[in-house]
């Protein structure tokens, strides 16, 4: 072995020299004298021999395991490819705050006109108290061509959710037919939204956000949902659940309770999702589930159904148990003139109206039309 390395080097050693005397007989025309020439061919020739010869009786030596070239180890099969990014992945990317958490709010036709709902639900984070920095995780869901082009317009983060044979542009009549096929097909997108990995604050636009929300939700609960009465006891699932405003978190517990409570639409004909939910968590299935269940308390979380006492606890507000654009309108105007006079007023006010409010008095008499 000792002898294989010392020729080897000897045999490099050579090569050197010989190309040096290449390189200097073609560009200086140099060239070795002959003897020195012939004994490098020569002993290159007897080197490359005797490495040869060395090396075919070393080899007739060794055992014949040695001989045997261990076999490769296999290719590890390649990835499976990376499915490609949908529009809906993109959008949700630049909305997402660092915890991939989205605010998402649907929006159709009539609730899209200027002066209306969505500018209404916009001017709140505007002049709400740590609302505004919100709006960049904001995603608006247009359901059709006519609210989408005003997204565009008015709001840098918009989605258009196409729904086949379906035209969601005029306002719906409550619980009618394409009322409750946009309702459920709203919930079909949430529950595409927890699957893709990201988890959602869900407001309806006629939801007036005046605090950050964020400050009052849990820690730890899998859904957080607002009702229109609450009885005191977060965790009661005998609260009535209002899915207009929900936090919830992508898990694999929400995954698969958002897909069960979409699939059981053919099971509710003529109900909506609201109803449908209501339901659903009073039954065994839903206890089994595990899931951290969690109502809001309409102190913070307040609605026309059940206002919060006064404006110093407020997070967001409701226009619910009120029937019709109109109404809503007038009243949730009231709401943000109300918020405006409360910001203006000074600590020291002696006012005896401060953080108070006027009641909704449009959405009280919408029902009797």
């Amino acid at each position: 072995m000792a002898r294989k390395h010392f020729v080897r080097e000897v045999f490099l050693a050579l090569l050197c020299i010989a190309g040096i005397g290449w390189t200097l007989s073609n560009s200086y025309s140099f060239s070795l004298p002959t003897s020195i020439s012939q004994a490098l061919t020569h002993f290159v020739s007897l080197t490359l021999s005797g490495v040869a010869n060395f090396s075919m009786g070393s080899a007739q030596e060794l055992p014949l395991k040695n001989l045997i070239v261990p076999p490769q180890a296999p290719v590890p099969p390649a990835p499976p490819p990376v499915p490609p990014k949908d529009e809906l992945d993109l959008v949700l990317a630049k909305a997402a705050n660092p915890n991939k958490t989205v605010i998402i709010t649907a929006l159709n036709g009539a609730w899209a006109e200027p002066s209306t709902m969505i500018d209404l639900f916009l001017e709140s984070f505007r002049v709400g108290e740590g609302t505004q920095e919100l709006l960049k995780n904001l995603l608006i869901v247009a359901l059709d061509a006519k609210s989408y082009n005003r997204c565009l317009q008015i709001h840098p983060l918009c989605y258009s959710l196409k729904t086949g044979g379906v035209d969601f542009s005029a306002e719906k009549v409550y619980m009618s037919d394409d009322y409750l096929k946009m309702m459920w097909r709203r919930l079909g997108f949430l529950a595409d939204i927890l699957k893709r990995g990201y988890s959602m604050v869900f407001s309806d636009s006629d939801i007036m956000w005046l605090r950050n929300p964020f400050e009052r939700l849990g820690k730890d609960a899998d859904i957080q949902i607002t009702c229109d009465d609450y009885n005191g006891n977060p965790f009661d699932v005998q609260n009535g659940a209002k899915t207009g405003f929900m936090y919830v978190r992508s898990n694999e517990r929400t995954i698969t309770f958002y897909r069960d409570w979409y699939l059981s639409r053919t099971f509710f004909p003529g109900q909506k999702e609201q109803d449908v939910l209501n339901i659903l968590k009073s039954t065994p299935k839903f206890a089994s589930r595990g899931m951290k269940f969690m109502f809001l308390e309409t102190k913070y979380f307040g609605g026309f159904c059940q206002r919060s006492p006064d404006l110093v606890d407020v997070y967001t507000m409701h226009a619910n148990c009120c029937k019709g654009l109109k109404a809503k309108l007038i009243d949730l105007r009231i709401v943000l003139d109300d918020w405006a006079a409360y910001r203006n007023l000074t600590v020291n006010s002696s006012s005896p109206n401060l953080g108070k409010w006027r009641p909704p008095s449009a959405c009280l008499h919408s029902w009797k039309r």
